[in-house]
This record gives structure tokens, C-alpha cells and sequence, in this order.
């Protein structure tokens, strides 16, 4: 009894989510790369690990060998302390996870996800201004760690304006005028300080259409980031950018982001996110000529290869797109796809907004091995009628990322809301086909074993 007793301590101190395992040793060097190899426990046949970084000290960009039994760092970075603590999450997942690759799933996601609607004062001052706007954006959403953890949401929508000297959003007219020098009374989730730095901001419409349950890129990131190292076998969240025209701020006389602008945007994704944790154009091109080449032969990376990353994609198409290529050719070390036309060198996600009337044109190209974004609803009237004609195209189109502006029913004047019909965090793709050991599968769960080592690693 004693040594059952024992052995049930040790096997649950290993899968325990609240301790963890202090590994220490050294890097080992070769050409390229600072490489420590380790070893996980055996798990039954069905299952695999999956492993995670969760914190790094110093912040350093950090790797995970495919089959997850070796640390590597790039040679070249050269951290002040030359002690590395790497803290490394693991996951006991189903195996079928090599079997399904990323575009073979379907998540929901918001649309405007940062959005809070404006208040009913300055809503009447947009009412007398542009009345068929005003009844469009009256939508709220959660902020985002709540979308993540308590919704399901594995995608969002941010609208950027870059904002180089700070403070240029700082004020907003509308409120000025509905309430006077003490609006910020009525605005709780206002943050002025942060809106007083330079950087990108994330709201809708200055002025008007200001409020935001974020209010920056930093902070939007940090947020998610934060969920992320929290849940790190989550399924990949897509952030679609939208960058937006402002007269002041912009690197360009126009207004719209330019070559700099979109220099200063990828700085600030990189700031908050490693490399590793970012599923990039170069990463789905692989050897391959082009990008486009690479996801209608080889397709997209598997899902055990993407669970605990993120996909990046911009939203614009014109200026913006010729910008953003022009700063990365064919994409290449770019850190967002874009949505190019198919057959084109770059193109590899679409956005395609209107699954009713573009339902073919969806379900061909995600056969070709295109990953798309559509909607479920827009401009509320879905909402308004309890509509869901679109929301069902939508699913059946194949389309692997879905907007809403409705994930829950948090509205009491509507019963309208977008989730699967058999409930849960994304489902397998109905455009293809899957083995029958596959069906019933739960793809996000949190009740995966979980194994927690803090590795000190000196490097040589």
C-alpha cells in the first residue's frame, strides 16, 4: 500500500497543473544553434506531448524541436545574463492532431472585437450626422481575455490607426460635445494615458465611434498574449489587422499606412509576441517558390504544429496591400498574410465577406487549400430579424475562420447569437474528409494532462 501510495504521489506531482519540475543543466553548440536535448514521460499510444514555452527569462526568442525533445536559441543573441529559465508547459493531446492540418478545422472569431457601441448621447449627435450608420454599430463586445476563455473566440478583428506623436485620439470630440469637460465620467474604460503615447491605437472611428475595450496594439496583444502562455494548447487564434487613413499621424501625406508605418506595426508585434509563436508566410512556404505554391501542394502546417500560435493576416487590399509587399516581396519575412488574389505569388488567405453570394467561390477555394475569413452577420441585420441564413452558409462553406458580431447572447433585444450547433471551441472542417476515429472529436479542451518543468540552461 505504502508503494502504491507513493507512486500515485509521484505521477501526481508530474501531471499536477500547479507544480513543476526544476531542470537544470547546459546548452550544447553546434554551427548555428545553442541546443539542450530532454526527454518526456511515456503516454499511451493515442497520445503525444505538446510543448509549450510559457515564460522566458531573459526574453529571448526560444524554439521546441517538431518532435519536442530538444530547446535550441540562435547563436548571435547574446542576453547579459548567461543563465536562460525557460518555463515549458506541457500538454498530453490526442495524436490525431498530426493527422488534421490548420485549414482543416473552422473557428469563430468577433468582428471589430476591440468594439464597445457609443453612448446614447454621442449616439444621437452620429444619429442627426449619419443616421443610417448609427444603428450599425450598436454592438458591444467583451474584452478580449473574456471572448477567449469564457466564449470561445479564437479569432479577432483590430482596426489600427497609427498615431506617431501620441495623444491624437486622446480627446474625442464626440464626447466633448455630449458631455462636457467631465466626459471621461461616462467612459470607465477610457485610457488616456496609454492613448497618450505614440504607437497604434485600436478603435473604430476617432472622435465618434471611439470606444474600445483596448485601447492600443501593445496592450491588445499583451492581453491575448497573456490567455495564451495561460492555455497553450489552445487552436491557432487569427488577429486580422485592418490599418485605417487619419489625417494626422501616418508616415504618408495621405493618410494611408505606407511602407513606415507598417515598419513600426511588425516592431510592435514583435515586441510582445516570439517569433515561434507566430505562424509566418516563410514558415507555410517552407522551400517552396512561393507562397501560393506552398498551401495548394504541400497546404498549411498541422494543427499540433499550430495550437498555442497565431496567424496574423491584413485585412486592406489597394495602397495599404502594395505598401506592405513592397516592404515584403512575395511576403518573405513578413509577419502577416495577406489577402491577395488567388494565383498570385502571396496568396494563400482571402477574405471573403458575403458567404450567401460568394458560397461557391468559397467552398472551391478552400478546396485548392486557401485559408478564408467570412461573416456571419453584418450590420445588425441579422441580429434585427433573428437571421440565420448567412451564418449557415458560412459554416457549410468550409470557411475556416468566421466573424461575428454576436457571439453570445448578451443582447436582450435579439436571441441571435453565432456558435456550432453541437456547442464548443471549433469543429473539423465539413469540406473534408475525415477518418471515422476522427468524428466526436473534441479539438479544445481543459482537461488535457499537463506537465510543468522550469529549465535554468547556462549557455557555453
Amino acid at each position: 500500500m505504502q508503494k502504491l501510495l507513493i507512486l500515485f504521489s509521484l505521477i501526481f506531482s508530474i501531471y499536477s497543473p500547479n507544480s513543476a519540475e526544476l531542470i537544470r543543466g547546459a546548452f550544447i553548440e553546434n554551427d548555428n544553434d545553442y541546443i539542450y536535448s530532454f526527454k518526456s514521460p511515456k503516454l499511451e499510444p493515442n497520445k503525444i506531448w505538446l510543448n509549450r514555452v510559457q515564460s522566458i527569462s531573459p526574453k529571448i526568442p526560444v524554439w521546441i524541436s517538431e518532435d519536442g525533445n530538444r530547446i535550441s536559441i540562435k547563436k548571435g543573441i547574446n542576453p547579459s545574463n548567461k543563465t536562460i529559465q525557460i518555463t515549458l508547459q506541457s500538454h498530453a493531446i490526442n495524436s490525431s492532431d498530426n493527422l488534421l492540418d490548420l485549414n482543416q478545422i473552422q473557428l469563430i472569431g468577433t468582428h471589430n472585437s476591440y468594439h464597445i457601441a457609443p453612448h446614447s448621447s454621442v449616439m444621437n449627435l452620429i444619429r442627426k450626422v449619419m443616421p443610417s450608420q448609427a444603428d450599425a454599430i450598436k454592438y458591444s463586445h467583451r474584452p478580449l481575455t473574456e471572448q477567449l476563455e469564457l466564449i470561445g473566440m479564437r479569432k479577432f478583428e483590430l482596426d489600427i490607426f497609427h498615431d506617431i506623436k501620441g495623444g491624437e485620439y486622446s480627446q474625442p470630440l464626440g464626447a466633448i460635445m455630449a458631455h462636457g469637460i467631465k466626459w471621461r465620467r461616462n467612459y470607465p474604460e477610457f485610457d488616456v494615458d496609454a492613448l497618450k503615447n505614440p504607437g497604434m491605437k485600436v478603435l473604430h472611428f476617432p472622435n465618434f465611434d471611439f470606444r474600445s475595450n483596448t485601447p492600443n496594439l501593445i496592450k491588445a496583444l499583451h492581453e491575448i498574449e497573456a490567455w495564451s502562455r495561460k492555455n497553450s494548447y489552445h487552436l491557432p487564434i487569427m488577429i486580422l489587422i485592418e490599418t485605417k487613413n487619419t489625417n494626422e499621424g501616418s508616415t504618408t501625406s495621405s493618410g494611408i499606412f505606407g511602407v513606415k508605418d507598417f515598419v513600426e506595426l511588425e516592431k510592435e508585434i514583435k515586441s510582445v509576441l516570439n517569433l515561434s509563436r507566430i505562424i509566418t508566410p516563410d514558415e507555410v512556404r517552407g522551400k517552396f517558390s512561393t507562397l501560393n505554391k506552398a498551401i495548394r501542394t504541400k497546404g498549411w502546417p498541422s494543427l499540433y504544429k499550430s495550437r498555442g500560435r497565431f496567424i496574423f493576416a491584413l485585412d486592406n487590399q489597394g495602397k495599404e496591400l502594395e505598401s506592405y509587399l513592397k516592404l515584403h516581396p512575395q511576403l518573405k519575412e513578413a509577419l502577416m498574410f495577406v489577402s491577395s488574389p488567388p494565383g498570385r505569388p502571396e496568396s494563400a488567405f482571402l477574405k471573403i465577406n458575403d458567404p450567401i453570394r460568394n458560397y461557391s467561390t468559397i467552398k472551391k477555394n478552400v478546396a485548392k487549400g486557401y485559408l478564408i475569413r467570412t461573416r456571419a452577420d453584418s450590420d445588425l441585420i441579422q441580429f434585427k430579424n433573428v437571421d440565420y441564413k448567412q451564418m449557415q452558409k458560412a459554416f457549410s462553406s468550409g470557411a475556416q475562420y468566421i466573424s461575428t458580431d454576436f457571439p453570445s447572447i448578451d443582447n436582450k433585444d435579439s436571441n441571435y447569437s453565432v456558435k456550432w450547433p453541437k456547442g464548443g471551441i471549433g469543429r473539423l472542417n465539413p469540406l473534408f474528409s475525415h477518418s471515422k476515429k476522427m468524428h466526436g472529436t473534441v479539438l479544445e479542451q481543459e482537461n488535457f494532462r499537463k506537465l510543468v518543468r522550469v529549465f535554468e540552461l547556462k549557455i557555453p
